[in-house]
């Protein structure tokens, strides 16, 4: 999800809404396609971006939608990763409590229980059947092309 800083700069040319992962079933009935950033495309294919972007990404797929995926060669990785789980950074887990009007949630009290961990993610992989075209600044590529743009040396390592 681009957010509306990045949105601003070509407001003349693209209209777009931003939306959250929780209402995007309902948006997605209205769009015509979906943009991504992504962090890293790796070199099975999956592209490694924010929390939520494969969860975008399934239910673009599911309403027949074309998923574009913006990423840079420099962010072409070696790297194989095929889920969110292993080689993940974690965030502070009270930083998914805060609410808008700083109101305690049901689980604000997490740390009193002794069996309980939250665990925010930063990361997420979605696989490359979702993706339709990564955009980069040398072509619109499908995200099977990563090794073909590593190996011709396109990424400075």
């Amino acid at each position: 999800m681009i957010g509306p800083s990045h949105l601003h700069n070509h407001s003349e040319a693209v209209v777009s809404t931003q939306s959250t992962g929780n209402s995007c079933t309902y948006v997605m009935k209205k769009v015509t396609k979906v943009m991504l950033a992504a962090d890293a495309l790796l070199a099975n294919g999956y592209v490694l971006g924010p929390v939520g972007t494969a969860l975008i990404g399934l239910i673009s797929s599911t309403y027949n939608k074309p998923v574009i995926v913006c990423c840079e060669t420099y962010k072409f990785s070696e790297r194989v990763q095929t889920d969110s789980i292993l080689y993940n950074e974690l965030a502070d887990p009270d930083s998914m409590l805060k609410t808008l009007n700083e109101e305690d949630t049901p689980v604000s009290n997490w740390r009193d229980c002794p069996n309980t961990r939250l665990v925010n993610l930063v990361y997420d992989t979605t696989p490359p059947a979702l993706v339709s075209i990564v955009i980069t600044e040398i072509a619109e590529l499908p995200c099977t092309s990563a090794p073909v743009v590593l190996r011709r040396g396109a990424v400075k390592m």
